[in-house]
């Protein structure tokens, strides 16, 4: 981060050399057709990167590793769909004249963010876990199946959406303390009239005490789930330091990696309250209280 508060991003079209190859693995591993926000944090330090991206690439080539992410998403659907009164979305839309079409394309939107973010979370999880100590035991594994490339969101990029969704935007910003917005929101923002709908939606929720206990409940299933990847990762602090990664650099990536482990809980759980949204929402009866549910289950 170069300043406090402030977080440096590469783009893919600034990246070259080996960080321009590790992000296009990265993209071909996950099935993403962009690099997410924390390996551009990451990539602001190159070294790091390239030492990450060693140690867990061969995590994210089996299908185990994809197996326990889609815990993780179950998980935050469950969490969501039955803590929250969640209205019907899509009624609103067809109320809102959406044509069939863009509902389709919406809902589509919807499925590959939530498929796409478990896995980065568990990522981050996994990687936070593994600066203290090795993590992840051997077992035998199987080979992913690779993902299908989802096709890459268009967003209503900030300096160009209209006013109306620029302000929405910074509410998000401020409410949900991110110093980016992430790419999920601003391609939800090609639909404003959603985008607002589902603002209102998320806002309370997001304030209250239930939400954020389900946050953590969520970060504390990652941190657990972590610890069952299906190959042994050795990466920690002191593994940094000997690699020639200056303290303030390695105090620095400690800190990213805190910070997106607790953002990408949060947008797991925002997008499943999309998604639930989108079919149908969450009948009053069907809500309970956090104590009622199971914890999650471990990996055998």
């Amino acid at each position: 981060m170069a300043a406090k508060g402030k977080l440096t991003l590469v783009r893919e079209s600034e990246a070259s050399g080996r960080t321009s190859q590790v992000f296009a693995e990265v993209k071909a591993a996950l099935g993403m057709p962009y690099v997410s926000l924390l390996y551009k944090a990451y990539a602001a330090y190159p070294k790091f990167l390239d030492l990450h991206w060693q140690a867990f690439k061969p995590v994210v080539e089996t299908q185990e590793f994809f197996d326990l992410a889609g815990r993780l998403r179950a998980e935050a659907y469950t969490r969501m769909h039955n803590y929250f009164r969640l209205p019907d979305l899509c009624a609103q839309l067809t109320e809102e004249s959406f044509s069939p079409g863009a509902q389709h394309e919406l809902t589509r939107l919807i499925e590959t963010l939530h498929a796409s973010n478990a896995p980065v979370l568990l990522l981050a999880a996994a990687a936070l876990q593994a600066f203290d100590k090795p993590i992840g035991r051997e077992r035998k594994t199987h080979p992913a199946q690779a993902p299908s490339m989802f096709a890459m969101p268009i967003a209503a990029e900030e300096e160009r959406a209209p006013a109306s969704t620029r302000k929405i935007y910074e509410e998000m910003k401020r409410g949900m303390e991110l110093p980016v917005l992430n790419l999920d929101y601003r391609a939800m923002g090609r639909w404003p009239d959603f985008l607002r709908d589902y603002w209102q939606v998320l806002r309370p929720i997001s304030e209250s005490p239930v939400y954020r206990e389900s946050c953590q409940g969520l970060r504390e299933s990652a941190a657990a789930l972590a610890e069952e990847i299906p190959v042994q990762v050795s990466l920690t602090v002191a593994q940094l330091q000997d690699a020639g990664m200056k303290d303030e650099d390695v105090a620095a990536v400690v800190r990213i990696t805190e910070m997106f482990t607790k953002s990408l809980a949060s947008l797991v759980m925002n997008i499943a309250l999309a998604k639930i949204g989108l079919e149908g929402g969450s009948s009053a009866d069907s809500v309970r209280t956090p104590q009622t549910v199971a914890p999650p289950m471990r990996v055998a």
